[in-house]
């Protein structure tokens, strides 16, 4: 069965309590990606029983929740520090060409890991729209393209990247990885106000942050998964199931826009999503897997875990989705985002002086490291040329003239 909700749960934050114990009975401990903060310590975690435990996703994507607290506090923080010394450098550039420019904003103005995770989640929500209504590509699409955005923001800031120029290079990046490919021409056509480059140009700046790691398990899978499971008993639930596969979907759509993908396994959500669907129709089938288990002599326990503690597991895990239904303030966000356009990183803005000369000092570089490749070159056919001599000069016809000693060799 590829269901497997015991398994792979992430531990707790350093409060004394270990972790369920996985599919080998060892735990699995949270592992903190490394990026623009400094990474924290990463365990590196045993694999489990499932294909689940033998990915990238699983190796480095899973966190426990004060590691992932850590991480974007401190990432936060960072962000903070380098807009901070940017804008400065950016009033001294400005008024070195005699503009005016406005003092930094104060530390308070600055958005919060609160702040970020708003607009993130709003963006992963206009994602879910524009994929949908835009394009209607496949969930497989969704699911992999929100997975990626989330992702990019445990590596860099909001205040450094704004979720609306990210956001559709996630999605044109998640159609090629999941084969639904869009034409560039078409993909910016349905978007207002975006031109190719706009996409194209950061789409690799998102693939390094996510580690060149394309590939996402999402729980869509598990949860039709469990569907077929729970007609495994006497008498198979069938009408409830229907009537309950609409909510469970919903609630699925929901857990996207929140952490659960990096603090639970996919086989995990499903089952909460189910179980906030129809929470009587979870616990019957597991009532009913547990005592067949507990009739059968030597049988070993049916998730990997004893029922009371799965259950735990459960009501965490629906905690989290049930708090990503909530509608977003809309008010709030328009806030947030008005506070960030005074608070960006005038290194990553166009137009900006600060731009303008990273840009030049880019390109130098570039030209340099060309220029560089290009007398390596040079150099390497002179090389060439002296161990196998010059080339033999070619006809117009493509034939190659003999040597002027073998002309006039009147014996030739």
């Amino acid at each position: 069965m590829t269901n497997e909700p015991g398994p792979s749960r992430p531990s707790k934050p350093a409060s004394g309590t270990s972790g369920v114990a996985n599919g080998s009975g060892k735990t699995e401990n949270g592992a903190v990606a490394s990026g623009t903060a400094t990474p924290a310590a990463r365990a590196q975690p045993t694999p489990g029983a499932s294909p689940f435990h033998e990915t990238s996703q699983f190796k480095h994507w899973r966190y426990s929740r004060e590691a992932i607290t850590n991480l974007r506090a401190e990432l936060n923080e960072k962000s903070k520090e380098v807009t901070a010394r940017n804008m400065a450098a950016e009033k001294e550039a400005q008024q070195s060409l005699g503009h005016t420019f406005a003092d930094p904003p104060p530390q308070a103005a600055y958005l919060s890991v609160e702040d970020e995770l708003l607009l993130v989640r709003f963006y992963c929500s206009q994602c879910s729209n524009i994929c949908r209504a835009g394009f209607g590509l496949p969930e497989a699409v969704e699911a992999t393209a929100i997975s990626y955005i989330k992702r990019f923001y445990l590596k860099n800031s909001v205040m450094e990247w704004h979720p609306k120029n990210i956001m559709p290079t996630a999605l044109f990046l998640a159609a090629k990885t999941t084969n639904h490919p869009v034409p560039i021409e078409a993909f910016v056509a349905k978007l207002k106000g975006f031109e190719p480059s706009d996409v194209l140009d950061l789409e690799f700046l998102v693939a390094q942050s996510l580690g060149f790691e394309f590939w996402v398990r999402g729980a869509d899978k598990p949860l039709r998964g469990w569907y077929l499971e729970f007609q495994d008993q006497a008498i198979p639930p069938t009408d409830n199931l229907q009537r309950a596969l609409p909510a469970a979907l919903e609630y699925l759509s929901a857990s996207r826009y929140s952490d659960a993908e990096f603090l639970y396994s996919p086989a995990q959500i499903a089952l909460a999503a189910w179980r906030l669907a129809n929470k009587e129709l979870v616990d019957n089938f597991l009532e009913f897997k547990y005592q067949a288990a507990e009739a059968e002599e030597g049988a070993a326990l049916p998730f990997g875990a004893p029922l009371a503690e799965l259950r735990i597991v459960l009501a965490e895990v629906e905690a989290v989705v049930a708090a990503s239904t909530a509608k977003f303030d809309i008010k709030k966000i328009k806030e947030v985002d008005k506070r960030l356009k005074g608070c960006t990183n005038p290194e990553k803005v166009p137009g900006t002086a600060l731009y303008i000369k990273r840009k030049a000092e880019q390109e130098a570089k570039n030209a340099e490291a060309k220029a560089e490749k290009a007398a390596k070159a040079a150099h390497a056919r002179v090389a060439d040329d002296t161990i196998f001599g010059a080339p033999i000069a070619s006809t117009k016809d493509g034939e190659s003239n003999p040597p002027q000693a073998a002309l006039d060799d009147p014996f030739a």
